[in-house]
């Protein structure tokens, strides 16, 4: 197509000053810079070169670039695509018809996240063309997609260093190759012969897009069923206007010239050759317009003897031009402006990609994908979007379905280890002659969902007892484990060495202590201040007795008035049930102190209601009293209030204070309670230490986490009791090695398990399980704040000899009327008291 642009210009007469134009061609490889300068250089002298098309390769480009700039000859790029090039000041004469590397980043952005794809492994060769390319991916990418790995084929070995182990240790599971047509065709022949590379485990995207590339005849073919391509369009697929009689009269040219080369399926004509065509084609106008404005000095060179001293005479001129000038050519509209080596708003960059399908004949490719508009649209904040065409895609993995850019766990084998801590995981074994361990807990149970719910299987390594959290840490750093599920806290020293999962807890910390007072008020807690025999004995020694002798004072004396007429007391009654019924209720009055609307007559029975008033008068105070001792007692807080009461170890020594060493609670320890000043608090080597040494009295507080203290404290140890308020907010994950391949697959499913509240549902079912007796606190009162018997003897002599006088009283009138009236002789007289 470079020869084409020539001989069309001759069919059509179209000279310089009258003079044909002719050209000359040297090929390069792309790796000798020197011999392609110094073969340009010769080229210049010998055949008074007015304008370079190319070099191929950017390499070469750079080079002959700045040669251009020394001389003032133009040189314009059909296949470079490095973003370096772009610069004009560096490049004053150069010109680009494709777009650069960075349209190409912005593109493939644009289908990342068409399809949410976060990530990506980059494959380049290892010159200036494929470093260029890496350069301009993270560029455009920055934060919004992750370049795991960046992989380099070495050209002067023509392989990689260990591209399959790159590949399956990196997190990402799709690669883009940013290489020409030849080192691409090499680097998917490496990668089918690695094997676990291609389809189904990867997705490729491929950027080169002329048809020198071939790949499809590949034997591994199934290992490149979903590979896209990403590809430059010619314009009449994309309904760009561009120039068809130029195209037709030069396939014509073509044909008679060569007809062995030439094929007239005009859409896989390669791009590159009709960027050629018109790169030669803008040179051909220029001078054309240069040599109507300047007919004398248009051609002319000054020092024509050493190529490195010449000098085109109007080459200012000739560049005003070429920054000015707009054709339509075989790419579309050709301009170029005065900042930028590239064409305007990127005219000539029309993409789409292709798909690598199975069908009955083999492999073919197929075009699923375009953008939905012009090319002005491929700067970073443009509405143009990846669209599908009427193809659909075969995806690698699944044919309908696109691939997530993460490795997934599904068909995996983990060997997991653990770690012993209620409620997160217990073992335990099972009865019976086949004995085995048997495995539970929230870690258990959440690995269980997870497998289900992601498809792979799982194997348990338990850590011994004595295993602290740092060395589990240490474990997976070095690799001797896979992945650590436990009780283990996210901190930022942690971090450092090694990666961790989204959280599967929320954890605080907390304070425990030995339980020294009842905390739960029970529904009869007011009946505590008094023993079960001191209420038997003030019912049955005081209410009673004092309820029958005021029933039988008013009976007998209302006996004797009611022989004479005279009958005023409330309480008796003919029927003794009654009189018994009326007494009772009088005393109850009497001795809460509430009184009765039932009136006492008699002398006697008026005493005794003045005794049990005196009785309720000590009761009362007495229960009070110790009513409020006892409620005070049981709500009476922990003495320890908050952490803050550690501080510096001023409520209580150091080394009365257990802390799990190499954990979190050490951490934390140290920083905020001693203010990282060296204090020696006890040390404990696992979780359940806090618990067994506080019963033991080796310790007197323990720090600890929150599930594992209420689970512990509900279900073992219900002589302890939580202090304080939650501090120290942390989160456990499950410990990964860094960049494991896995990570954002598991941190998937773990962010789901919490928004549909299943990870809180789990754990509540075990922090819920109670075993502690309620009545335990029972227990734990301090005796003397009930009153018994036995402390209350002085209340009973109290009562028995006032009512002992009272009766005696009694008996002593009634004997001596006994006695005045036998004196008398008279033993019908009126009786002046009731008592027996």
């Amino acid at each position: 197509m470079f020869r084409t642009a020539i001989l069309l210009a001759q069919r059509w007469n179209m000279t310089i000053n009258g003079k044909q134009i002719a050209y000359h061609v040297e090929e390069t490889n792309g790796r000798d810079v020197i011999e392609t300068l110094d073969r340009t250089c010769r080229s210049i002298g010998e055949y008074q070169i007015l304008g370079i098309v190319g070099p191929e390769y950017s390499t070469e480009a750079r080079t002959v670039a700045r040669l251009g700039n020394k001389v003032g000859l133009p040189v314009v790029g059909y296949s470079t695509t490095e973003p370096e090039l772009s610069d004009r000041n560096a490049y004053r004469t150069f010109y680009r018809l494709p777009p650069s590397d960075v349209t190409t980043a912005r593109v493939l952005l644009k289908l990342f996240k068409k399809y949410k794809w976060n990530s990506t492994n980059v494959i380049y060769q290892g010159d200036t063309y494929g470093q260029g390319g890496l350069q301009a991916l993270t560029q455009v990418f920055t934060d919004e997609v992750e370049i795991s790995r960046s992989i380099r084929f070495d050209l002067f070995v023509n392989q990689f260093e260990n591209i399959q182990r790159q590949l399956e240790d990196s997190p990402s599971r799709i690669v883009i190759v940013m290489a020409n047509a030849n080192v691409t065709t090499q680097i998917i022949q490496f990668a089918a012969e690695a094997r676990n590379i291609l389809a189904p485990s990867f997705l490729w995207i491929l950027t080169a897009s002329n048809s020198s590339m071939n790949i499809l005849a590949n034997e591994h073919i199934n290992q490149l069923i979903g590979m896209l391509i990403l590809r430059l369009s010619p314009t009449d697929t994309v309904n760009i206007s561009a120039s068809t009689y130029l195209l037709d009269e030069a396939l014509d040219i073509w044909e008679k010239n060569d007809p062995t080369s030439f094929h007239d399926n005009q859409p896989h004509m390669d791009i590159y050759a009709r960027y050629a065509f018109d790169a030669s084609w803008m040179l051909i106008l220029a001078f054309q317009q240069l040599c109507q404005n300047n007919p004398t000095t248009c051609l002319s060179f000054e020092n024509t003897s050493n190529c490195f001293a010449s000098n085109l005479t109007e080459q200012g001129e000739l560049h005003k031009i070429l920054q000015t000038m707009s054709f339509i050519g075989l790419t579309g509209r050709v301009q170029f402006g005065l900042n930028s080596t590239d064409r305007v708003d990127d005219t000539g960059a029309y993409y789409v990609i292709s798909n690598i399908q199975s069908s009955m004949g083999g492999l073919h490719l197929v075009d699923v994908l375009k953008l939905n508009g012009t090319v002005l649209s491929t700067n970073r904040n443009c509405t143009t979007e990846w669209i599908n065409t009427t193809n659909s895609i075969q995806w690698p993995r699944k044919w309908n379905e696109a691939p997530t850019d993460y490795a997934l766990l599904k068909g995996k084998t983990l060997n997991i280890t653990v770690y012993i801590s209620p409620p997160f995981f217990m073992k335990r074994s099972s009865p019976g002659i086949h004995e085995k361990d048997l495995y539970e807990g929230y870690i258990h149970e959440l690995l269980t969902l997870l497998s289900e719910k992601m498809e792979f299987d799982f194997t348990y390594t338990v850590a011994p007892d004595e295993t602290s959290y740092d060395e589990l840490v240490d474990c997976v750093k070095n690799r001797t484990c896979e992945i650590v599920m436990a009780d283990l806290a996210i901190t930022p020293a942690r971090e450092n060495k090694i990666d961790f999962s989204a959280s599967i807890y929320a954890n605080t910390m907390r304070l425990v202590v030995r339980k020294s007072k009842q905390e739960k008020i029970e529904p009869f807690a007011f009946l505590n201040p008094f023993s079960l025999a001191l209420w038997l004995a003030i019912v049955g020694a005081i209410y009673f007795p004092s309820a029958l002798l005021i029933a039988f004072y008013e009976h007998r004396k209302m006996n004797s008035n009611f022989e004479h007429g005279e009958n005023n007391s409330h309480i008796y009654d003919k029927s003794w049930i009654k009189t018994i019924g009326r007494s009772l209720y009088q005393t109850i009055g009497a001795l809460i102190q509430r009184g009765s609307e039932l009136q006492v007559v008699t002398l006697y029975g008026r005493i005794q209601t003045v005794i049990v008033w005196l009785m309720s008068i000590i009761l009362v105070a007495l229960f009070t009293s110790n009513l409020i001792v006892n409620f005070t007692a049981q709500r009476e807080k922990p003495w320890l209030q908050s952490i803050d009461d550690l501080k510096m170890c001023g409520s209580i020594g150091c080394n009365r204070i257990g802390v799990i060493e190499r954990s979190q609670h050490g951490e934390y320890f140290t920083k905020e309670v001693t203010n990282n000043i060296p204090m020696n608090y006890h040390h404990l080597k696992h979780p359940k230490e806090c618990f067994a040494k506080l019963v033991d009295g080796h310790i007197d507080v323990a720090l600890t986490d929150s599930p594992t203290a209420e689970y512990m404290i509900q279900k073992e140890y219900c002589q302890l009791e939580l202090a304080g308020t939650p501090f120290g907010r942390s989160d456990f994950g499950v410990a990964l090695p860094k960049q494991w391949p896995y990570k954002q697959d598991l941190d998937a499913h773990i962010l789901e398990l919490r928004i549909n509240g299943e990870i809180d549902r789990r754990f509540a079912a075990y922090i819920q399980q109670k075993n502690c007796d309620v009545n335990y606190d029972n227990e734990s009162r301090n005796p003397n704040n009930r009153v018994g018997v036995n402390e209350s003897s002085g209340l009973f002599y109290i009562f028995v000899g006032l009512t002992g006088l009272n009766f005696a009283l009694c008996l002593f009138r009634r004997l001596f009327n006994r006695i005045s009236t036998w004196h008398r002789g008279r033993y019908n007289v009126k009786k002046l008291t009731s008592c027996p």
